[in-house]
């Protein structure tokens, strides 16, 4: 798969070629790094496109005195798992009680979530909560995709375990989750203050037509008028943004942290 460098917002008058030439790539190289594309004819003002670079990054080095370094762009290995309805095998973890900003952003960048292809949206599907899951049980704070009949946190094809979209989710954090799993409703501000400490933070909202919700993980920034900096996965995926640029006008929006 392609390397994603930057995400591109489609411009009235813009095709898929001219986006193509304007960053020096091929048409090909595009769409590939755009699968969310059906139809390369079709797209519209404000859709996000993905921006590869022309050819493969070498490979990322260890920084100096750390066993390892993730830089959000190179999946770490075990994080690569198609099987979405299963655990992946993170090799950064991270308990509450030993929080630090500079361990959850480096967390955070191994699933390089702009560039794993277990997260890239299609066929219809994205994967919001599949990522917000496997940060959260990095994290050991486990945001569930599978639950009991209780609403109890349950391991995946365990018998009574049903999955639960992400719609599920903010009904299972507004009620288990506050109640019995550790996790705080907050502000915007409240949740990028957790997150500068290295504690995880999410933003949520619930669909209450037919489609589905949308959650992001607030990560170690700055806050703006753009809302708390994020990584999420989606109809496009990124690792670094603000709220805005995942959520768009959609609201209301609903924040959680953990310790």
């Amino acid at each position: 798969m392609p390397t994603i460098t930057d995400v591109y917002e489609v411009q009235p008058g813009d095709t898929l070629s001219r986006i193509a030439n304007h960053f020096d790539l091929s048409l090909n190289d595009l769409l590939s790094a755009n699968q969310q594309i059906l139809d390369p004819n079709l797209i519209k003002v404000g859709q996000k496109i993905n921006i590869p670079v022309a050819g493969p990054l070498p490979a990322l080095e260890p920084a100096p005195g750390h066993a390892e370094t993730y830089d959000g762009i190179h999946p770490a290995p075990g994080t690569v798992s198609l099987n979405r309805l299963n655990y992946n095998h993170p090799p950064l973890t991270n308990s509450p009680g030993q929080r630090d900003p500079a361990i959850y952003s480096q967390l955070i960048n191994q699933f390089a979530v702009g560039n794993n292809p277990r997260y890239l949206p299609g066929d219809g599907n994205t994967y919001c909560n599949i990522f917000a899951w496997d940060v959260s049980r990095a994290m050991g704070a486990e945001i569930p995709h599978w639950v009991d009949d209780a609403g109890n946190v349950a391991v995946p094809g365990a018998p009574q375990a049903h999955e639960i979209n992400i719609n599920g989710g903010v009904n299972w954090m507004r009620s288990q989750g506050v109640t019995q799993f550790g996790w705080h409703s907050s502000t915007p501000e409240q949740a990028q203050n957790a997150a500068n400490q290295g504690k995880l933070a999410v933003v949520m909202w619930k669909n209450t037509g037919s489609g589905h919700g949308h959650v992001a993980v607030v990560r170690p920034g700055t806050l703006t008028a753009g809302g708390p900096e994020i990584a999420q996965a989606g109809r496009h995926n990124f690792n670094d943004g603000h709220v805005v640029n995942g959520f768009g006008q959609l609201g209301p929006l609903e924040y959680f942290w953990h310790e």
